[in-house]
């Protein structure tokens, strides 16, 4: 027996959909409403994946020939000599991180590039990663980035680092699949401007708000110590993701600071982070922003990803579609014998 719990449709645009409605599924049945209308060789029309299958499969169904005859396969066995990508379950309050890959050294780019052998599951602007055992570069060793450009498995670059720690010394990396649960969250600093207003940049790209209110942690090997344990108002933020687009700006007077420098390799520290710790409202009304901003905010996503690709014939029999394609799409629990 089935039951649907959830259903919907979307205009694909060529990337992963995401589909969050906050529970877990049994199952889930997508179609291609253009492909299904179309006499195209080889376009998947419909999937279907059951809980015990593998995320990113499904059983699909697809135009062997220009015609409207259907045949069908799984995403993983493929045909025209071509896998695909399906449907994967995606929970992320199951707080996971990926296999420990190493890495033979980190480059002298700004942003730094992290030479590895391999890039499986690393996408640009998005993923996290964790550096860890970093024996040229320790200054590293224990925080998360946001990936950067990624050159498969060669390099990835530290999207949101502007002076690179040389080192040409082995380490390793792994993903750090998902973020903290609650919103707000503390980030790592990888530069302070010094300027009548102080603008920060975070290892891991930020999800602050103006109004909210944050403490800088600082410690005296980071050199700007004058700033160490002051208190300001966010009053700007850049958070598109992408390299050089990840600032808050404070309404802290740091031109008169010392610098702000990342330690030498193989001195001990703590590392430099901004925490939130209130919300100051008026200045988050005047800017029309929500009361509640700075609230704690629980940011899970438990749903599911329909996955493509940026190959053309990948995504020709992949669940998410290929852009302007209509797809349909349903979701449910079922009971289990």
């Amino acid at each position: 027996m089935n039951t649907i719990n959830h259903q919907g449709n979307f205009s694909s645009d060529g990337t992963d959909k995401y589909i969050n409605i906050g529970s877990g599924v049994d199952w889930v049945h997508v179609r291609n409403l253009t492909t299904i209308a179309s006499s195209t060789q080889w376009v998947g029309t419909e999937w279907f994946w059951q809980r015990g299958m593998t995320n990113d499969d499904a059983i699909t169904n697809f135009h062997a020939t220009a015609s409207q005859i259907i045949s069908t396969s799984t995403c993983a066995v493929g045909y025209n000599s071509v896998t695909y990508n399906g449907v994967s379950l995606i929970d992320t309050s199951l707080k996971t991180y990926g296999s420990i890959v190493a890495s033979t050294g980190v480059s002298a780019a700004a942003p730094p590039l992290v030479a590895t052998a391999s890039t499986t599951g690393l996408v640009a602007n998005k993923t996290i990663v964790r550096l860890t055992n970093m024996l040229g570069s320790t200054q590293y060793s224990g925080m998360d980035f946001t990936v950067g450009a990624v050159v498969a498995d060669t390099t990835f670059a530290l999207a949101h680092v502007a002076l690179p720690v040389v080192s040409a010394l082995a380490g390793e990396w792994r993903v750090v699949d998902y973020d903290a649960s609650y919103y707000p969250r503390r980030r790592y600093i990888t530069a302070i401007s010094k300027a009548a207003s102080a603008v920060v940049v975070t290892s891991v790209t930020n999800d602050f708000t103006v109004g909210e209110k944050v403490r800088f942690i600082v410690p005296s090997a980071f050199g700007m110590t004058e700033i160490n344990n002051l208190v300001g108002t966010v009053t700007a933020v850049v958070q598109t993701g992408t390299t050089g687009n990840n600032t808050v700006t404070v309404n802290i007077n740091s031109a008169a600071f010392t610098t702000f420098a990342f330690p030498l390799t193989g001195v001990s520290f703590t590392q430099a982070q901004l925490v939130p710790i209130g919300e100051d409202m008026p200045t988050a009304l005047a800017s029309g922003l929500s009361s509640l901003g700075g609230a704690t905010l629980d940011k899970d996503f438990i749903g599911f990803k329909l996955g493509t690709s940026s190959t053309a014939a990948i995504a020709l029999g992949s669940a998410g579609g290929t852009s302007g394609d209509a797809i349909k799409w349903r979701a449910g629990k079922s009971f289990e014998y």
